[in-house]
């Protein structure tokens, strides 16, 4: 599905160049990418491209709440999915998977212990059976 990214960095009030519409679409098709992956894909449309835009534009998407990101296992990882959910990194099979699960409650049990945090980032390592998809 492609993503009307025009739209949404006029929203954020961003300037709307090639090199953040192709990143923004790229990882708004789903899935999880490191900043090296993106990098690669991207080289293959727009070969002049480098990794340091790359980065910078995943942190300017990110820091305008397009885009998020977590960590596991020493490396960054870019998601678009932006709703409550869990990261499974499956060790075993190298491949990261999305868990739907409400972590809501985490942040308001955080606020009653006077910590006003506004984003949960959960990573599970697990070995994954090879049935979770």
């Amino acid at each position: 599905m492609e993503v009307d990214s025009t739209k949404m960095l006029m929203q954020k009030r961003l300037k709307v160049t090639p090199q953040r519409s192709m990143v923004l679409n790229l990882v708004r098709e789903g899935g999880h990418f490191t900043g090296e992956q993106i990098y690669r894909l991207m080289k293959k449309k727009m070969p002049g491209i480098s990794l340091s835009t790359v980065y910078r534009t995943l942190e300017t998407l990110e820091a305008n709440e397009l885009i998020s990101s977590f960590e596991v296992s020493g490396m960054k990882w870019f998601e678009s999915k932006m709703e409550s959910h869990i990261n499974v990194f499956c060790v075993n099979e190298n491949k990261i998977i999305d868990i739907d699960l409400d972590t809501s409650w985490l942040l308001e049990e955080l606020r009653k212990k006077g910590i006003k945090g506004n984003k949960v980032s959960i990573v599970v390592q697990s070995i994954c059976d090879s049935k979770v998809k």
